[in-house]
């Protein structure tokens, strides 16, 4: 019986596992995965590594099965589909296993890649990072992941090889959701960035809340970042809603679910969590969580929420 691979879990939490399920569209499944018969072409060898078999494509719900019930990170970004190919090294080297995934749009793919930025690096795809065999990258909608089972030199630079003959197969860019371009840049922490849909997503970076006060969801664009500003730490969010009114009924459940008024100025100390803050401005939100001073909170959502500058028009 061929090893289930654990690849892909390295990426997903066991807190996920756990609350919001009901938004996740997908279930296990016993329908076995089916050979891949369309999508990009993925390698049959690599250096000394051949291919074992065909490459199997995985839905929405037999993904379950093959990355051992923790699909839910990738759920969370709409994921399509996985094509996933397991390569064979010479005597005395582990396999490498590759996974392609499709998500719901250029954006998700960036929220996966995201989602996990521990690693150095890496001059493949887009924001490519590497880390103990491990490389994964993104490119248009897709999140590329290879992991050699066993980092040794020759296996490594197979992993290298392999991704950037996946890459040139691939269509797309790597630009970044405008949500992410639209956090504050003043101490705004660069590896600590993220993109997400959903609440759990939300709470594995910084806690929020069990439920989903935020009303997180598919049709919602939102991007965390992580700030210092003179040693001070604060998490702040923006999240673009479908309209002003989901938008301010967004900032009102937290401003009742932390006593809050509904005022950018006004900020609360949560006991052993830090200090608050909501408001919200047309269809965008923002939100600031656990900050270290009533005066980084202040300034980060005025930051956020202060009135876009009208282009200039004409020779000044």
């Amino acid at each position: 019986m061929p090893r289930r691979r654990v690849t892909a879990t390295l990426i997903t939490c066991a807190v996920l596992a756990a609350g919001g399920a009901a938004w996740f569209w997908a279930r296990p499944s016993r329908r076995p995965p089916a050979p891949s018969a369309t999508g990009p072409a993925l390698p049959t060898r690599v250096a000394a590594w051949t291919a074992q078999g065909q490459a199997v494509s995985y839905d929405p719900q037999t993904i379950f099965s093959y990355i051992d019930g923790h699909a839910e990170v990738y759920l969370a970004y709409g994921m399509r589909r996985c094509l996933a190919r397991r390569y064979t090294g010479p005597s005395g080297e582990r396999d490498i296993v590759l996974d392609v995934f499709e998500l719901a749009s250029p954006e998700d793919a960036y929220g996966v890649l995201t989602y996990d930025r521990d690693g150095a690096p890496a001059d493949v795809g887009h924001d490519a990072l590497y880390r103990h065999g491990w490389l994964r990258f993104r490119q248009g909608r897709y999140f590329v992941s290879a992991l050699a089972e066993q980092e040794t030199g020759p296996a490594k630079a197979a992993v290298f090889e392999l991704a950037r003959g996946v890459s040139a197969a691939l269509p797309g860019d790597g630009g970044v959701p405008g949500i992410v371009a639209a956090l504050p840049a003043e101490g705004l922490q660069a590896d600590q960035v993220r993109y997400l849909h959903h609440p759990q997503i939300l709470n594995t970076h910084v806690w929020l809340d069990d439920a989903n006060v935020l009303d997180l969801g598919p049709d919602v664009r939102a991007a965390l970042g992580r700030y210092r500003r003179d040693g001070v730490v604060a998490h702040l969010l923006l999240a673009d809603y479908p309209g002003p009114d989901a938008a301010a009924r967004a900032a009102g459940a937290f401003a009742r679910r932390f006593g809050l008024a509904l005022d950018v100025t006004d900020s609360v100390k949560v006991p052993d969590r830090g200090w608050f803050g909501v408001g919200a401005r047309g269809a965008r939100l923002a939100a600031v969580i656990a900050a270290g001073s009533q005066e980084l909170t202040a300034v980060l959502m005025r930051d956020a929420l202060q009135e876009p500058k009208e282009a200039s028009h004409g020779t000044p």
